[in-house]
């Protein structure tokens, strides 16, 4: 049986609203997509809010237009500004007859982190909790515990806290608009099971969203974010500084940007970048040595947030961690990841969906906020339908990996 969702995704440059359509396990088409540019946001609050439910509305009619229906109920994706990341380690001990870890065992563990953290008194909704291990008896770590023998189970749990005057002003906007909230997820929490395979997550892995005003930073275990930082800048500083220096507006500043190569050669070669100037339509030529000048000066400053960045949670990555980048900031950008690479003194690898649609580091967010709706209906479903095999495979290959 076909089922049909909807989800909106704040992005700092546009709002991403999809309709997807499931037809069975490991299937999974987008119907209809509305991309709308907006403000954004900074610091926790809106740029322009005066403009915010016009642009939400614009994004649900596009992906209405297009998919053929109208929406009437939509899960909505917290931005990384208004989310938070706490984790905590605990143990339980196993009590079955038999001394096997069971089911009970596992939520019971997870509450006694849950308990650890105190969460009540962290001001925020729990919108996850999820394991990035499970051990038995101070054992190897795992992802699937149950069945295992032993005296006590201990994990390490994280839990995603989303603000509750996110939650409050976005109910009331949608509410206002005859749209109903079915839930609250974090984008971040689902381009991260989506993009990074299991056994780069089992590794630990670094997987670094560089958007428009800012970059999200998260490391990942297991099937957690077990770290999350926000740094003050992303590709919409490149162009800035760009517009600056040329003196040119914002956008001849940003077709420069999309247009740059950080390391041409006799496949790929660069000329002096051409503009056209709006006011005159005369083309405008830039020396290359003044635009790299400009452009590689900003994508330092980024490099150097992010390494600082990768410092700091050192201790939760291992040498065999890989750190990943998506977004459009940089990914886009012909040369970027391998100089952003250089800058880091170590790999750096573009990760993307393999969607039939949208199949672009800049939807990265908006496609893990799908994939993390029909997850969450997948386990839903599976609660309630005992049918033999049911339970196998799931929508979590929505997207091919």
């Amino acid at each position: 049986m076909k089922s049909v969702a909807a989800a909106i995704d704040f992005g700092t440059s546009k709002i991403v609203t999809l309709l997807a359509e499931s037809g069975g396990f490991n299937r999974c088409d987008i119907i209809g997509s509305g991309t709308v540019p907006y403000e954004g946001y900074l610091n926790g609050a809106w740029n322009a809010p005066e403009k915010l439910a016009q642009a939400v509305r614009n994004s649900i009619s596009a992906a209405e237009l297009e998919g053929k229906t109208r929406i009437r109920e939509v899960y909505v994706g917290v931005p990384c500004e208004y989310i938070r990341v706490l984790n905590a380690q605990a143990t339980v001990p196993v009590n079955a007859p038999d001394s096997r870890v069971t089911d009970g065992d596992v939520s019971l563990v997870e509450d006694a982190a849950a308990d650890k953290l105190d969460l009540a008194r962290q001001g925020g909704v729990v919108i996850h909790r999820s394991p990035a291990w499970f051990e038995v008896d101070g054992g190897k770590k795992t992802m699937s515990p149950v069945g295992l023998k032993g005296r006590e189970l201990g994990a390490s749990v994280s839990f995603v806290l989303a603000d509750p005057a996110f939650i409050e002003e976005v109910t009331g906007l949608l509410v206002g608009m005859g749209i109903g909230v079915l839930g609250f997820l974090s984008p971040s929490m689902g381009e991260s099971m989506l993009l990074l395979s299991l056994e780069e997550r089992d590794r630990v892995a670094a997987l670094i969203d560089i958007g428009y005003l800012n970059t999200e930073f998260s490391v990942i275990e297991g099937d957690a974010m077990v770290y999350h930082a926000v740094l003050p800048m992303g590709g919409g500083h490149i162009t800035a500084d760009l517009a600056t220096e040329l003196e040119i507006p914002m956008r001849a500043a940003e077709q420069i940007k999309r247009e740059y190569i950080f390391m041409p050669d006799e496949f790929d070669p660069a000329g002096d970048p051409e503009v056209v100037d709006e006011g005159t339509g005369r083309r405008l030529t830039f020396p290359r040595a003044f635009v790299q000048s400009a452009v590689e000066q900003s994508v330092n400053e980024l490099a150097s947030l992010i390494d600082l960045a990768l410092k700091e949670c050192e201790a939760r990555l291992s040498a065999r961690s890989q750190v990943f980048i998506t977004g459009g900031g940089i990914a886009m950008m012909r040369g970027g990841r391998e100089y952003l690479a250089g800058r880091l003194g170590r790999p750096v690898k573009v990760s993307m969906a393999k969607a039939a649609k949208l199949n672009s580091p800049v939807f990265a967010s908006a496609l893990g906020l799908v994939d993390l709706v029909f997850d969450s209906i997948e386990q839903r479903t599976a609660q309630e339908d005992s049918l033999p095999g049911r339970l196998a495979g799931g929508l979590r290959g929505l997207f091919k990996k």
